[in-house]
Formats: C-alpha cells, sequence, structure tokens
C-alpha cells in the first residue's frame, strides 16, 4: 500500500513498555550499577572538560569542582546538543555537521490508525514531498498516547508517550522534515532553537496547536475552534495559533504535501480535525568524529548517544553507549 502512494514503509519490531513503567526499569538499572561500584552524581551539571596537551584530564561541575578521571565518556542525552556544540568550538574536537528534523506532532483518533498499529504498533513511514522532494518520515507513534511539552533551555518543544496502564482516545507520532544547511550557514542546531525560540515567542511560553483544515487554508485555529473539534487535545498546555508563522515556508509546505501522501496510507489522518503541535525539533546536529573504540580526537574523551549526534534512537543510543564501555575496556 505504502509503494503505491510513492511512500516507504519501514518495520521495526519493538516491545512497548510505557512511560510509567520506565521509573522502575531506569531505578533497577541504577540499583544494579551501583552494586557494581557506580557512583551517581545527581544534579551535579559539566560546565566544562579538564583538556590538556589534547588529552582529557577529567570534568569541571557548574559549581567548580573538578573531577579527574582516566576515561571520560560525553554522552549528555539530545538535551546537551548546545553543551557539546560549545565544548567542539572551545577545544577544537573533530566534528562533522549533519543534519536536524524540524516539524510537528501529529495527533488523530485512535481508531484512525488502528488498521496499521495492530500490525505493527511504531510504524515508520518514509516519504519524499513533491514541491521540494524533501525528505519527510513518522516517528516515535504513539497508539492511545498523549502528547506532552518539553521544557529546554529558553523554549519549549513536544513530544509523545504511551502509558501502560492509563490510555487516550488519540495517537500521536512525529512529522518531521529532515533539514541540512550548507556552507556558509552548516550549523543546524543553532538554526533549530531560532525555529523552537520563535515557536515559543509565538506561543507564550506554549507549544502552538493548530487543526490541520486551519494549516490547509491559510488561516490560524482559535481558542473556539480548539474546544469544538471533534478530536480532543491531550495536551492542554498549549496555544491556539498558525503554525506557519513559526515555521518556515518550506517545511510547511512539506507537512502539508507529506500528510496528504500519509492520508491515501492510512485515510482521515488528512482530515480537517487533525491536530498539529508544534515545534516538535530533534537535535542531533553536531556529529563527534570517532574511532572504533568510539574515543574522539582527544585523548582517553569517548562519545556516545544523541547529543552527539551519533544516534537518533533510544536503542541506537544505547548501543553507542555499549561501544563506547566496550572501547574503554580494550584501552
Amino acid at each position: 500500500m505504502a509503494l503505491s502512494c510513492g511512500a516507504k514503509f519501514v518495520e521495526i519490531k519493538q516491545k512497548h513498555i510505557g512511560s510509567d513503567n520506565s521509573p522502575t526499569i531506569i531505578k533497577n538499572f541504577k540499583s544494579d550499577l551501583e552494586k557494581r561500584g557506580v557512583e551517581f552524581l545527581l544534579n551535579s551539571e559539566v560546565s566544562d572538560l579538564i583538556i590538556e596537551n589534547n588529552c582529557c584530564k577529567g570534568v569541571i561541575l557548574k559549581d567548580g569542582k573538578e573531577i579527574k578521571a582516566e576515561k571520560i565518556l560525553l554522552s549528555p542525552g539530545r538535551i546537551g546538543s548546545e553543551f557539546v556544540n560549545n565544548m567542539v568550538e572551545k577545544h577544537k574536537i573533530d566534528f562533522s555537521y549533519s543534519g536536524i528534523d524540524v516539524g510537528v506532532r501529529v495527533e488523530i483518533p485512535a481508531i484512525v490508525t488502528n488498521s496499521i498499529t495492530e500490525i505493527n504498533r511504531d510504524p515508520k513511514f518514509h516519504i519524499y514531498t513533491k514541491t521540494y522532494d524533501d525528505f519527510i518520515r513518522t516517528f516515535c507513534t504513539n497508539e492511545h498516547g498523549f502528547v506532552v511539552k518539553e521544557e529546554q533551555d529558553n523554549f519549549v518543544t513536544v513530544n509523545g508517550h504511551s502509558l501502560k496502564k492509563i490510555k487516550s482516545e488519540n495517537t500521536n507520532f512525529a512529522f518531521l522534515v529532515k533539514v541540512e544547511l550548507t556552507k556558509p550557514l552548516e550549523n543546524t542546531t543553532k538554526y533549530g532553537r531560532s525555529i523552537a525560540k520563535l515557536a515559543t515567542t509565538i506561543g507564550g511560553g506554549k507549544p502552538l496547536i493548530q487543526r490541520f483544515g486551519d494549516l490547509r487554508r491559510g488561516r490560524r485555529s482559535t481558542s473556539d475552534k480548539i474546544k469544538r473539534n471533534p478530536v480532543k487535545n491531550t495536551l492542554e498546555e498549549v496555544t491556539p495559533g498558525d503554525i506557519s508563522m513559526a515555521l518556515p515556508h518550506r517545511i510547511v509546505k512539506d507537512i502539508l504535501e507529506g500528510l496528504e501522501v500519509l492520508d491515501k496510507i492510512i485515510p482521515g489522518v488528512a482530515s480537517d480535525s487533525t491536530l498539529l503541535y508544534a515545534p516538535e525539533v530533534k537535535f542531533y546536529a553536531i556529529k563527534l568524529n570517532v574511532d572504533s573504540n568510539m574515543q574522539t580526537s582527544i585523548k582517553n574523551l569517548y562519545a556516545a548517544g544523541d547529543g552527539c549526534g551519533l544516534s537518533r534512537d533510544i536503542v541506537n543510543a544505547a548501543a553507542t553507549g555499549i561501544l563506547a564501555g566496550r572501547g574503554i575496556l580494550r584501552k
């Protein structure tokens, strides 16, 4: 079906544990590591790396305290992409630029997607848009899930999750356009942050929400339209508005065309009542150059995860962490 509509379906096999079960799993991980001698310094913010003669000797905490170590693993997560960017510039760590994902979080009735999510809980559809031939994809589908706000540094973004015990009547997924910039402006992290800050300003510190029908007709959504909309928003801390005032025209065009293609595969996705939340931005633009042991150009400094641009999801982030751990052991 997807191929006949000009899209590609990517099957991902996975198990659903639910965000409500995640704290228990993380707690078990932490307890197991503590039994093995690992010490956690929670709420201790790292402000800098200690680098001497192209060799990492430790880290400096925000309170000025220094922690020395033989090996350092840089893995701050996606939220730490700006920190990685600062470290790259300050310490001249070898890196390359990669793309960034910018788009929206789509919310529709779960009954619309049941025929797909019953086969694959997190279906991935890859589409190339008609006008610009840009790559747009679905990501992080949450059957009977909830849209959530993410607090970033000086701006807000949206995301989604689903729970094991509590279910909504809706399904949500990210719809993301891959953005790659060329010289002289290559830093897509700064580009993505500027979009997110603009959207946050327009939304008064809250994510924007808009009916797809309003976006398609070039008009803003109002509080009254959202209240009487057949699809009820699971995230209430939002500002009804016009997403096209925050996202670049090209990305808006890609979203419009991409959802029309997706509607041929999943009828009802591009209905007027479909809700769009903005901004959704995935930050992993700075990609640290590493060797087979995940060591950077700085001796004894290793890297892993999304924040270092070495992965794009939780499973692959974990895999890069394993590779880095094995690389450290080899040394």
